[in-house]
């Protein structure tokens, strides 16, 4: 029995058409007879009509190495860059893209960014942003790829390697991809750090450790009668090793023993979803199970012992089981259009077992945490007026989105949650839209069972105003408690000339929290005074672990307004003179502009405990942001410049301690990508083998070796905030081939 679709290897282009038919059709229009005409909507066409299109020219323009990593390099086009949209695959949701983020860009035919109601059309919460992925009917490749990486500075070098194999054909796509990267360990020694630079101790400290990590992946989907089935299968094995130095008192290098800290960790992940119409509507079932195996050593200066050295280690298994059932149908039309209802219905299983030996008597535990969790969410989409089906509408375009939902597990009561959003667009320049929800929360099942890990972390340590390495424990915090959260989102976009060439953007968003859990806010004094049981200091003062896990709060409060410029230009619209244009100027342009301006950012951990103004000394956060991203392409080759500015802020020393405060300067950072594909750029009448489909990349990260420069009141820079104190990693260089067959 053949699982895979039958395709001819090497067919790059569509294969052979079936008769014409408005279903087999990619155009929008499809003739009849002599005369009549059929209009049909486009392949792969969502139920809204995007804001922003990139078509396959200007896909390619990105340079991207796989569709997840297109995905990542758009999000400044949807006005958040930092965070990851909702995708829909050919116009329909689906739960995971897992499979088809590893496909090359090449599988696309075009990308469209969703204005905001679309989230709520498809039965997601409305703040959040849609990306729609149009796929190739036909498309089959192998593809290998190989990268080097090192920083201008020395010290360390990386690789990876891939090889895969990718088909779709029509409804069936299938892929296989094993990966292989690593990196060297950034040696002390290769930085100038120390006070004595011929220390031969510093060859023996890890600033950044070694990492290696090996995956494999597939993925199948194909047609089961009327519903289409997908399974995908994932396992990897990572590790890292880091070099701690040698051990106190010891005589010197030639006999000393190397401290080490190790973490290896492997996973396995499985999920199978079927999909497809159901009772008037569409039905989305889906299954996931992973396994985490975890362990680690760390190694630690005892005096106290034979060996001047204990050393720890814990292991941990974890494994979750969830299941999810997605339905979504018209329930009624009304004049503007349907009326649309979403149910989904999810179960989450997750159990975690740590084991920690610390190598003392009685050091030994066993620690096991479970979790059970059920959830539900009726979401109902309601347009109220119509351009498109009423074109004298006073009101343009008006739908209103409300959606309930209910979460409970095992040992826990209920927790309800409400959402309303509003999507208003008066003229067909202009879109408002606004959101509301109010939650009763419990913690996130990462929250409370994430595998418990040690390993030792360079931090700066305000008391001592020196670089500590103290030992950084994460896990879950099985401690935590349930809270609620209101958010409210407004926002506005304005397209004044055509839609596709220019875009602003302004959005008000709030939350706050009340009880519950939060991350840990980081290492500041502000933040050692509110959680003094987190640090643990040595007899000396020195500091020598923190406990970075989950934190209960009493309150946290966010205020942030981004405002957002989006300019595309694209010669060779729709039309005639497409060709034309695109041969006299196959340059294609894309800038985006986004600034963050975060109006109010407080946390207050305990009742009667000083509140921590995140914005006013107490932790190291900048109040604005910018980001910036240009891509310019043509055929054959693309440059992508994207940079990020932050403004400075002043943090506060610690009360009491007769220090200065800390003034954190303005930083920007630039990272720059080129691209060729000599087959395209040459124009060959026989193009050599070896040229067909290649694609040679550079990436420069951080290309004006930029760090955020840190001085005292007086001027002075502090010890510990040099230039490889800060960011020992500095400018990094990594050259690229990719070959498709």
């Amino acid at each position: 029995m053949c699982l895979w679709p039958s395709v001819a290897a090497g067919a790059q282009e569509p294969l052979p058409a079936e008769p014409a038919s408005p279903r087999a059709s990619d155009g929008e229009t499809v003739a009849i007879g002599d005369d009549e005409i059929v209009v049909t909507a486009r392949y792969g066409e969502a139920l809204v009509e995007p804001e922003i299109e990139l078509d396959e020219l200007q896909i390619d323009s990105y340079g991207a190495y796989s569709i997840g990593d297109l995905v990542r390099r758009i999000t400044p086009l949807t006005g958040r860059p930092d965070e990851r949209p909702i995708i829909l695959i050919n116009g329909e949701r689906v739960d995971s893209i897992q499979d088809l983020a590893r496909f090359p860009p090449a599988a696309l035919k075009r990308l469209a960014i969703l204005p905001p109601e679309a989230a709520g059309r498809y039965g997601y919460a409305g703040d959040q942003r849609v990306v729609n992925l149009v796929l190739k009917r036909h498309f089959v490749s192998w593809e290998v790829q190989a990268s080097m990486k090192a920083p201008t500075a020395g010290g360390q070098i990386g690789g990876t390697g891939s090889a895969g194999r990718f088909v779709i054909d029509g409804k069936s796509r299938w892929n296989a991809q094993v990966q292989l990267a690593g990196e060297s360990a950034l040696l002390r020694s290769s930085r100038a750090l120390s006070s004595s630079q011929a220390d031969d101790r510093d060859d023996f400290l890890s600033l950044i450790p070694a990492t290696r990590r090996l995956s494999v992946s597939m993925g199948l989907t194909r047609p089961i009668g009327r519903f289409s089935g997908s399974l995908s299968v994932d396992a990897a094995a990572s590790g890292s090793r880091q070099w701690l130095g040698l051990v106190p008192a010891d005589p010197g290098p030639a006999d000393a023993p190397v401290l080490l800290g190790r973490q290896n960790s492997r996973n396995l992940g499985l999920s199978a979803t079927l999909s497809g119409p159901l009772a008037g509507g569409r039905a989305i079932f889906s299954a996931s199970y992973g396994r985490v195996w975890a362990n680690g050593r760390l190694d630690q200066p005892d005096l106290f012992s034979p060996e001047r050295y204990r050393t720890s280690h814990n292991r941990s298994v974890s494994e979750n089981l969830s299941t999810r059932l997605t339905y979504n149908r018209s329930i009624a039309s009304l004049p503007a259009g349907p009326l649309t209802a979403t149910l989904t219905a999810g179960a989450n299983r997750n159990r975690t077992t740590n084991r920690f030996a610390d190598g003392s008597a009685g050091g030994d535990r066993i620690e096991r945490v479970g979790q059970d969790r059920f959830d539900g969410r009726l979401s109902i989409a309601v347009p109220i007026a119509s351009r498109d089906e009423n074109p004298h509408s006073l009101l343009g375009d008006l739908a209103l989105d409300f959606a309930g939902g209910l979460t409970f597990g095992s040992r826990q009561a209920s927790r309800p949650r409400f959402e309303v959003g509003a999507n208003w667009s008066p003229i067909p320049a202009l879109r408002i839209n606004g959101s509301a929800s109010f939650a009763k929360l419990a913690p996130s099942l990462e929250q409370l069972t994430a595998p418990y890990s040690e390993e030792v972390r360079r931090v700066y340590d305000f008391a001592r105003q020196e670089i500590a390495e103290p030992v950084w424990v994460t896990g879950g915090n099985p401690g935590l408690g349930s809270g609620r959260r209101r958010t409210l989102s407004l926002g506005a976009t304005l397209r004044p000339f055509d839609p596709r060439l220019l875009s602003l953007s302004v959005e008000y968003r709030g939350q706050r929290s009340t009880g519950g859990a939060g991350g840990f806010p980081g290492f500041t004094p502000a933040v050692e005074a509110a959680f003094p049981d987190r640090f643990v200091r040595d007899a000396s003062g020195r500091l020598v672990r923190v406990d970075a896990r989950p934190i209960r709060i009493v309150h946290d409060i966010t205020e942030r307004l981004n405002n957002g410029l989006t300019l595309m230009f694209a010669p060779g619209r729709k039309g005639e003179g497409a060709s034309a244009a695109l041969a006299t100027n196959p340059w294609r342009f894309t800038l985006s502009v986004n600034h963050g301006w975060l109006l109010r950012s407080e946390l207050l951990t305990a009742p009667g405990a000083p509140v921590i103004d995140r914005l006013d000394g107490d932790t190291a956060q900048s109040r604005h942001s910018l980001n910036v991203q240009l891509v310019a392409g043509k055929p054959g080759m693309g440059v992508t410049l994207d940079g990020n500015w932050q403004s400075g802020f002043r943090l506060r020393a610690p009360t009491g301690s007769g220090q200065q405060d800390y003034r954190h300067r303005p930083v920007m950072t630039l990272n720059l990508r080129l691209f060729a594909e000599p087959e395209r750029l040459l124009r060959m009448q026989e193009t050599p083998a070896w040229l067909s489909d290649l694609n040679i990349s550079l990436d420069v990260r951080n290309l004006f070796n930029g760090y955020r420069r840190v001085v005292l009141d007086d001027g002075s820079v502090p010890a510990g905030y040099r230039r490889y104190d800060v960011d020992p990693l500095g400018r990094t260089v990594q050259l690229s081939v990719r070959k498709r067959f």
